[in-house]
């Protein structure tokens, strides 16, 4: 019996981590992966893939394009700078064949300290904002062993069924890069489907570590402009109105604290980037209102029984120690 063939699409936008990506993909024991790349690097040359597509959009776009060309009604997104363990495909593949699942996001951990947290999947709150229950550098012990559902996780390392990601919309193009997943997860939540986690799918992450530096791969108008933009789209498209009236007043005020802390950092161009983020918004709500309207002229099911699943809250303290964060480092996650 021949292995099942999963599609994986593979973002990438600079450096050389791809290359131990697609090795690592390729090493991935009971399936048989078909790897699709979408790269901005014209000259870029790695062995192994079925597929390589030269495009400059952001990840959104990338990933939507490169689910196109997949043959498989399994897809796997990874991004460019993962290392995937050998069953790490299969056990996803696996939970994903369950009854009613739609995407599933895997366990990923530090590539540089490898028995510390990247990601175990996050909770809505009711501050709108999301709860990575397994906050960046904390060690596993087993704490988040077990296969349940989440509200979602970080695209660096998830699976979706093709037709769902289809009747769900896909990834939001104009989100770019940072929270797609999160909107993504939340439509498929609304459309009647299950989003899981799957901690025996484990992946090294090499955000946040000396293989990916902070200068080299990151600036500033992903962290400011994007986060704070993103994070309000995606309340104002999915949110039900009771937990709109809540959440975006948590929502504006946290981001006008960030915009102050960074104008008390001396971050001028980080103060402007969320001001402008928040003008936008303002400037695009008739848009949102729009997409909000289809989006809930087709909602699957029963709304509250979705946000029993996807929401839980997190102790104070750790909204006071994430602003912090934020404040003093400028990064997500």
């Amino acid at each position: 019996m021949s292995n099942p063939l999963v599609s994986v699409v593979i973002c990438h936008h600079t450096g050389k981590l791809i290359l131990d990506a697609v090795r690592s993909v390729l090493e991935s024991k009971f399936v048989t992966p078909e790897i699709i790349v979408v790269t901005s690097d014209k000259d870029l040359i790695v062995n192994g893939v079925e597929r390589l597509i030269v495009s400059t959009k952001p990840p959104a776009t990338k990933r939507n394009i490169g689910i196109k060309f997949a043959k498989s009604k399994y897809v796997a997104f990874f991004d460019d700078d993962v290392e995937v363990t050998k069953y790490a495909i299969h056990h996803m593949l696996q939970t994903l064949m369950t009854e009613g699942v739609g995407m599933v996001f895997g366990k990923s951990l530090n590539m540089e300290f490898r028995n510390r947290f990247d990601e175990a999947g996050g909770f809505l709150t009711h501050t709108g904002f999301i709860w990575a229950r397994a906050e960046s550098g904390i060690d596993d012990i087993g704490q988040f062993n077990k296969t349940e559902s989440i509200f979602a996780g970080k695209s660096a390392t998830c699976m979706v069924r093709r037709d769902v990601f289809w009747k769900s919309g896909g990834f939001d193009e104009s989100f770019g890069i940072l929270g797609e997943e999160s909107d993504l997860a939340w439509r498929i939540w609304l459309k009647g489907y299950t989003v899981m986690y799957e901690p025996k799918s484990v992946t090294y992450h090499a955000f946040n570590t000396r293989f990916k530096p902070t200068k080299v791969f990151y600036n500033e108008r992903r962290v400011y402009y994007n986060g704070c933009r993103n994070y309000l789209h995606m309340l104002l498209k999915n949110a039900p109105v009771h937990l709109l009236l809540l959440a975006l007043p948590c929502q504006i005020t946290a981001w006008l604290l960030a915009a102050f802390g960074q104008l008390l950092h001396g971050r001028i161009a980080a103060c402007g980037l969320i001001l402008e983020a928040l003008w936008s918004v303002v400037k695009d709500l008739r848009w949102f209102l729009e997409q909000r309207r289809e989006i809930r002229s087709s909602i699957v099911g029963q709304e509250w029984s979705v946000l029993r699943k996807v929401m839980r809250d997190p102790p104070f303290s750790y909204y006071i120690k994430r602003l912090r964060s934020y404040v003093s480092k400028g990064l997500h996650g």
